[in-house]
């Protein structure tokens, strides 16, 4: 520090990280540092001028501000030291002699290196979620206030970011502030996600039930709470319609025992109505009969609705409009009437005040009959708008038909008390089947043994069952077994000469066919009171049964498959988890799949294909399994597989390798086969995790893992998997500002003509370049960029970057030279891709026939069909294509001949050891021979030896790439040796 300096010197060290002195030669002098990040700086600019530490893209920019010869300030550059680069803030003002010519510059500087490299993370974080179908919300545990949250989660629940950020997430969510802080300590002591299903209420006023996986993340220092969302709303209405449809079964079952318990009409009415409303569907059920008068009574009511029935006026009489209603209507036409908006409905307007105060939003009329005469309605009132959907009419209308069944019986059963007294012992027979309204009436005698079975049977078979009952025990008739309790306690309860109702039992007819019964009886005494057997009825409850096991089964089972469902098999892992938490030998294994390349189905050949191929895929996984073992399909193309008794991840892997050699051969849909590859991934009870949600999380890791490591595998989890996981993820939010940042670039490697010994092509090569990691391997990024999408814009990029470097070297007059670009298969099934790719050579003036697409040979077998039709469509424009890595898939050479391509290209693992395998040289030589057969051009790919290069030569191969001749290089670089090679030739 010079004496001139020695006074500023306390003043600069508080206002910045640097100074120093530039004179117009660009040397620096009196160098003062303030801060120890620019301490590297400033030893540079000892020995060297700040313009040779400026980074190259900023270097032009600083010169030209020198050269202004003004004062500018908050310049921002790039500065290179050995330490590492480091990010500047500069400000400089000309300092003048006293001629008043320009002396020198006096420059400071603030490091803003972490400021940068701050901002730059959350751009990529931001872009990130708001890519995003879910909703992700950010959370800082400290001020339990929205650090972000993105597009998604705004246009969910119909706010701004904004208005979002300055709500707080307890009030969104709905928790206190002690309920959040303990949730939020509990994810960052446990270190693991956990799921929550919240009801959010939106800004206008409507409810939507997500479904919240939450997972603490330490970032500079302070916890961050990353909530990932989804909107559930619509598979927890499917699921309260399923459940609405099992209350109204309740209340057809409920109304059925009303009927079998009543004795008179009106503990009918009472007892339906009653029954209809305890199953909670509905609040209020009425039944009205018509008076002389026309007018409408109430007869039996049950429910919500305490207002006098007598003050609401409901009549007959159509002229006015209380005439003209549900209950009117239905009683006229004898037919149903609803209206699933009653508040709106223009028939039920006397009412609607009435509607309001007790919230009535539908509302059903179902006439009721004795002896074909309609004598009363039954009303149904409920909340909730459109509840009577075309299932619960029909199902309300089954209850009225037993209703008006009944009250048949009733009418029967007064005529039978009018009777003679010559049928009195047929009344006293049949006055309980009244009483029972039920299908058949049966009798047995003291023994025990039926003597009587009447009723409407139907078919040969059971006809023939009833006569082989007659003189037997029931529980000793072939197909009859018993359900809702055992034979001993049935006959007990027989011994015990006592009534009793509702012992359901099942019979299998010879024919297979299963009929479900219930059975209800009676003691029979003669006049000494003794013991003469039983009588009762027997009633059909088959479509019951079938309805209840069909709602259970739907409730349980996916109803594609038939295999159980993520909430049947959550129940199952829950149950295995307790089961091996107590007992250490019954550990279990976990193994989550997921079907390679499955979309590719459902976009080619439709949703109705892809649907039958998961049914055929479900029979499979089933094949190389125990019966003990658990298939379930969670979803989409995501299958699990529960392995009981596996405390060893060998046998575990030895089941999913069984299941992968299962789907070697392909699977046969509607005449086509298709290729089905899958990914598993194992996760172990009581080694990998010790709870169902952690062990679920590594599996599906694992799974993931197997996908990276080429698709079709097996991956087992491990700790280094869940790191590896991670960094992954982090490199798939750095690709996403690859494109942005200019940190990809092609490079090119030449192809060789055997018979000119000329370059006669080029391929085009992309590279990535990481400020901080380097260069990144193609093997690393390029799946990366084909699970996210990026690999289309990337593509789009490359192939666009390609022609113009193509349109840039015809310029420079250059030997004209054809390009070869790879093509993902993402990008080949894009459906803009022949469009994109004539855009870009009209773009350029590039005659198509220079373009050369290289596709693998797994994409052409995958789907043959549709790779042919794509392949046509492009080369009608002129464009060539090539077929890469042959010989790596499953096709055969003989099916060279369907595909319309230009080049068969040799895969470098039949080149590798070409000199030394002679399974590689007949390989090789084959190739060869078949390709010129077929009048395509081949090339060798991975040429690095003398001793290929001869054999190749020696088997007349077209063309060869790699490193013997030229090595990948970046297109200066390229230019200069194609000008050596030309000039040399």
């Amino acid at each position: 520090m010079t004496p001139a300096l020695q006074p500023q010197h306390t003043l600069l060290s508080l206002c910045t990280d640097l100074y120093w002195c530039q004179d117009a030669h660009g040397r620096c002098h009196q160098v003062a540092s303030f801060s120890a990040s620019t301490d590297a700086v400033a030893q540079q600019l000892r020995q060297h001028s700040f313009d040779q530490l400026i980074a190259l893209e900023d270097r032009e920019a600083w010169l030209s501000q020198l050269q202004g010869g003004n004062t500018f300030r908050r310049w921002q550059c790039r500065v290179n030291t050995p330490e590492g680069h480091r990010y500047l803030q500069v400000a400089a003002t000309p300092v003048m002699d006293q001629r008043g010519r320009f002396s020198h510059y006096e420059c400071m500087a603030v490091d803003i290196t972490s400021v940068r490299s701050h901002d730059a993370d959350l751009e990529r974080f931001r872009a990130a979620m708001d890519m995003s179908l879910d909703m992700i919300f950010l959370v800082d545990r400290e001020t339990l206030t929205f650090i972000d949250a993105n597009d998604t989660a705004c246009l969910s629940l119909e706010v701004s970011r904004d208005e979002l950020i300055l709500q707080s997430p307890g009030k969104v969510m709905g928790f206190s502030e002690a309920e959040l802080t303990e949730r939020y300590d509990r994810l960052i002591k446990q270190g693991v996600s956990s799921r929550i299903e919240r009801r959010l209420r939106r800004s206008d006023s409507s409810e939507a039930i997500i479904e919240i996986y939450s997972r603490a993340t330490e970032i500079q220092g302070r916890w961050v709470i990353i909530g990932v969302g989804r909107d559930i709303t619509a598979r927890k209405q499917a699921e309260n319609r399923a459940l609405r449809l099992q209350r109204i079964f309740s209340a057809l079952s409920l109304t059925n025992e009303a009927i079998l318990r009543a004795e008179n009409r009106q503990d009918l009415f009472e007892d339906v109505c009653a029954a209809a409303v305890s199953s909670g569907l509905f609040t209020t059920a009425s039944i009205l009969a018509p008076l002389k008068s026309g007018r409408f009574k109430a007869i039996a009511n049950a429910g919500n609705y305490t207002r006098q029935p007598e003050k609401v006026l409901v009549t007959t009489t159509p002229d006015i409009p209380e005439g003209r209603g549900l209950t009117s209507e239905a009683y006229r036409s004898g037919k149903a009437q609803s209206s699933n908006d009653f508040k709106n409905d223009p028939r039920t307007s006397p009412w609607h005040d009435l509607a309001r105060q007790f919230d009535i939003g539908s509302a059903a009329a179902y006439p009721l009959f004795e002896r074909k005469q309609c004598i009363a309605v039954m009303l149904f009132y409920a909340g909730p708008v459109d509840t009577f959907d075309a299932q619960n009419q029909s199902i309300l209308q089954s209850m009225a038909d037993n209703i008006s069944f009944a009250l048949d019986s009733f009418a029967a059963d007064e005529e039978q008390q009018r009777a003679a007294e010559a049928i009195r012992r047929n009344e006293q027979r049949f006055r309980s089947l009244t009483s029972l309204t039920s299908d058949f009436y049966w009798e047995m005698d003291a023994g025990l043994h039926f003597i009587q079975y009447e009723g409407r049977i139907i078919g040969e078979s059971n006809q023939k069952a009833v006569r082989t009952l007659i003189g037997r025990h029931l529980w000793n008739m072939p197909g009859v077994r018993a359900d809702t309790m055992n034979w001993r306690k049935f006959r007990r309860l027989l011994r015990q000469e006592k009534a009793f109702r509702d012992f359901e039992y099942s019979f299998t007819n010879s024919e297979g066919v299963v009929y479900y019964l219930s059975l209800a009886g009676e003691p029979i005494f003669d006049d000494q009171h003794r013991f003469c057997g039983y009588r009762g009825i027997s009633r059909d409850i088959s479509d019951k049964k079938r309805a209840d096991n069909r709602i259970r089964h739907l409730a349980t089972h996916d109803t594609l498959t038939g295999l159980p469902n993520r909430v049947m098999f959550t129940e199952l892992l829950r149950n295995a988890t307790r089961t091996a938490s107590r007992y250490k030998d019954n550990a279990f294994a976990v193994l989550f799949i997921d079907l390679d390349r499955f979309k590719t189905v459902n976009d080619t050949y439709g949703h109705h294909a892809g649907d039958r191929l998961l049914v055929e895929v479900a029979k499979r996984l089933r094949l190389p399994l125990r019966s003990s073992d658990i298939v379930a399909r969670l979803g989409g193309d995501e299958f699990v597989v529960l392995l009981h008794k596996v405390s060893a991840r060998g046998l575990a892997l030895t089941t999913a390798n069984h299941i992968l050699e299962t789907f070697s051969q392909p699977v046969k849909v509607d005449d086509r086969e298709f290729m089905v590859g899958c990914s598993i991934g194992v996760s172990l009870f009581g080694i990998d995790a010790f709870n169902e949600e952690e062990l679920m999380n590594h599996a599906d890791t694992a799974m993931y893992a197997a996908k990276e490591d080429g698709r079709n595998n097996v991956h087992c989890y491990s700790a280094e998997l869940h790191q590896h996981t991670q960094r992954r993820a982090g490199l798939s939010l750095q690709l996403r500002q690859a494109l942005q940042h200019d940190q990809l670039s092609l490079n090119y490697q030449a192809k060789l003509d055997m018979n000119t010994g000329q370059a006669v092509g080029v391929e085009a090569l992309l590279r990535w370049h990481h400020p901080e990691l380097g260069d990144v391997s193609p093997s690393q990024f390029i799946p990366i960029a084909e699970d996210n999408g990026l690999i289309i814009p990337i593509g789009e990029w490359a192939i666009t970057q390609a022609i113009k470097q193509l349109h840039e070297w015809d310029t420079l007059n250059l030997p004209p030279l054809n390009l070869a670009v790879n093509l993902s298969a993402r990008q080949f099934n894009y459906p803009e891709l022949g469009k994109f790719i004539i855009n870009a050579l009209r773009a350029a003036s590039i005659d198509p026939q220079r373009l050369e697409l290289e596709i693998t040979e797994s994409l052409m077998i995958q789907n043959p069909e549709h790779a042919i039709a794509v392949i046509k469509a492009i080369k009608d424009t002129g464009v060539r294509f090539a077929l890469d890595d042959f010989g790596t898939g499953y096709s055969s050479l003989g099916q060279l001949r369907h595909y319309p391509i230009d080049t068969l290209k040799i895969d470098r693992a039949f080149v590798r050891d070409l000199a030394i395998s002679r399974e590689d040289q007949a390989i090789s030589k084959a190739i060869i021979s078949m390709g010129k057969t077929l009048g395509m051009a081949v090339v060798a790919e991975g040429v690095e030896t003398p001793e290929q290069l001869a054999l190749l030569s020696r088997y007349q191969c077209d063309q060869i790439q790699g490193f013997f001749y030229h090595r990948p290089v970046p297109s200066d670089e390229f230019v200069s040796w194609y000008l050596k090679q030309t000039q040399i030739l």
